[in-house]
């Protein structure tokens, strides 16, 4: 028997960072985070105005409801500081898996924001019966090679020429898989 998933979208949390839906006042850091020039690099992200961003977090509401995406402000537990997104998108409940993204504002990078949130996302999809978690990050994006790697993912293998960069370059993307299994034995991360 399948288990159906709960659509909604859960406020996560493990003391330290924390997942809930993005609310209309996240929108001035939403804008300050896409003009953070690695992200929009590395990123398709909106034009970093107000209006952009609350239509973009309208949209990820609807998708989270559909069951196609599910769509996090990543917060600071400790302040409660907008630090980031995370997601898991493109799921195929037929198929039982889904891709995780994720930026982090450059203030909350290398505090492990990004491994965090995507072992409580990722454990959030196996509760809701997602039998796998990817990623494929491009070859030369150290960061976020480090932050699946912390959390746990195992590497399985390189893709060429996955991505065209906003520069229109062919780049090479690493793939990275997370079953349960993975998730259980993942080593402690940083308090």
């Amino acid at each position: 028997m399948t288990k159906t998933p709960d659509l909604g979208l859960p406020v996560l949390s493990d003391g330290v960072v924390r997942l809930r839906p993005f609310v209309p006042g996240d929108a001035p850091s939403l804008v300050e985070i896409w003009g953070d020039p690695t992200i929009r690099s590395r990123n398709t992200v909106p034009e970093p105005t107000e209006e952009a961003a609350l239509l973009w977090m309208a949209g990820h509401a609807t998708a989270a409801s559909s069951g196609v995406a599910w769509e996090w402000a990543l917060v600071d537990s400790a302040t409660d500081r907008l630090a980031g997104r995370r997601a898991l998108k493109g799921i195929n409940w037929s198929q039982g898996r889904a891709s995780a993204a994720c930026w982090i504002a450059p203030e909350f990078r290398g505090r492990q924001f990004a491994a965090r949130s995507l072992r409580l996302a990722a454990a959030h999809a196996f509760v809701q019966g997602l039998i796998r978690v990817q990623a494929a990050c491009e070859a030369d994006n150290t960061a976020s090679l480090h932050s699946v790697r912390a959390a746990g993912m195992q590497h399985e293998g390189t893709l060429r020429a996955f991505f065209r960069s906003n520069a229109g370059a062919q780049v090479d993307a690493e793939m990275f898989g997370f079953l349960a299994e993975d998730l259980a034995k993942a080593p402690p991360l940083r308090p």
